[in-house]
């Protein structure tokens, strides 16, 4: 069954996610160097310990795109099957191509609320339809 809650929940963490991995990215690879015996300068290898963490933000990254990669492909044929052609636009915009709902107003020309209201209604359906 399909969770929309957690699939917009892991759109808005890959975005915190990928900020993290460029932060810890850049500080794994910086070129200054620790000169040893001088005041806060010999406790370990601040490089290699940034390489772990990278590693490890880049472990969650993966693995939060692969969830959501799943959810999509379980969600493609759910849309397809949907009556309404905006409201299959609008799930598409925002589910599969991971638009937030101002851009789809923008880009449909309509307010952001008839965009909730496409979202909520084939939300709906598609639970529907899998309970049913």
């Amino acid at each position: 069954m399909i969770d929309f809650r957690r699939m917009r929940w892991l759109m808005g963490k890959l975005d915190r996610i990928k900020w993290d991995v460029e932060r810890k990215e850049a500080n794994a690879t910086r070129i200054t160097s620790v000169i040893t015996g001088m005041p806060r300068g010999g406790g370990g290898n601040r490089q290699e310990d940034a390489y772990v963490i990278l590693a490890d933000v880049l472990d969650a990254y993966r693995e939060a795109i692969q969830e959501l990669d799943d959810m999509r492909g379980e969600l493609i044929p759910l849309i397809d099957s949907l009556p309404d052609p905006d409201g299959r636009a609008v799930m598409r915009m925002r589910y599969l191509d991971g638009y937030h709902p101002d851009e789809i107003a923008t880009a449909i020309r309509r307010d952001v609320r008839s965009v909730y209201r496409y979202l909520k209604r084939s939300e709906r359906q598609i639970i529907g339809e899998q309970n049913g």
